[in-house]
């Protein structure tokens, strides 16, 4: 996951601390949801937010169980 975090960062041409940090305030709005279905999915991560790797690793995960 830390290749990903490279390389949107280069993509975009930001920083990897950029690009984490705007993962993390993604997650925090996502985890604030009161939709049902967003306090599901939160809940796997035992009520603390998970880091930007793990996160993206359950998405990847996720989308791949659906394909």
């Amino acid at each position: 996951m830390k290749n990903i975090i490279k390389q949107t960062a280069k993509q975009y041409g930001v920083t990897v601390k950029e690009v984490r940090r705007d993962i993390a305030e993604m997650i925090k709005v996502g985890m604030s949801s009161t939709d049902p279905e967003a306090v599901l999915f939160w809940s796997q991560f035992g009520g603390k937010a998970p880091t930007p790797e793990k996160f993206l690793a359950v998405m990847a995960s996720s989308v791949n169980t659906r394909l």
